[in-house]
């Protein structure tokens, strides 16, 4: 399981960089292509990369096989898959990022103390622990559950993957 609170920090701060990282990503490596950044209230990047495509002459396909990074918006933070680590790290250096490596964005393998201070980007996530919905040897909990009956989105805080971030952070986002 992977801590995320053990990544977040107060003393290391992102550097802008020379050029936006869709600049330098797209522009000048090649084979990337950034999503999200310049969207007013976006909160997350996702970047896509494929080694196989000529950049010259054609673009990298937004596919769920393409994505191996998800970045916050301040270059702060990075889900980056393990298998594009070293390569993904080496080419937003200059970013001062810190990288959370993940073997892929869809298997719930994180885990977050929220009570604990938490970067701005999930912030408003509703964190909700609902083992106790499959667990019989859990009491159940009555005040969680009126929360998630309401149709409130959520997370479980004890075991979930990158796509969720993804998507309760977009899907805050929107309805503010």
């Amino acid at each position: 399981m992977i801590v995320l609170n053990d990544y977040f920090h107060n003393e290391k701060k992102a550097s802008n960089g020379s050029i936006s990282v869709s600049g330098k990503l797209e522009a000048y490596i090649g084979n990337y292509f950034v999503s999200g950044e310049g969207i007013l209230d976006e909160k997350l990047l996702l970047i896509y990369y494929d080694p196989e495509i000529d950049n010259i002459y054609d673009a990298v396909e937004c596919t769920k096989e393409n994505l191996i990074a998800c970045m916050t918006v301040d270059y702060q933070y990075a889900f980056v898959k393990i298998d594009f680590l070293q390569k993904f790290s080496g080419d937003i250096k200059e970013y001062n990022t810190t990288i959370i490596p993940v073997s892929d964005f869809e298997t719930p393998e994180c885990k977050i103390d929220e009570t604990q201070n938490v970067p701005d980007f999930i912030s408003d996530i509703v964190w909700i622990r609902d083992d106790f919905l499959s667990d019989e040897n859990i009491d159940f909990d009555y005040d969680a559950f009126e929360k998630i009956d309401s149709g409130i989105d959520y997370i479980n805080p004890d075991h979930f993957s990158v796509n969720e971030i993804i998507y309760s952070v977009r899907t805050t986002r929107m309805n503010l």
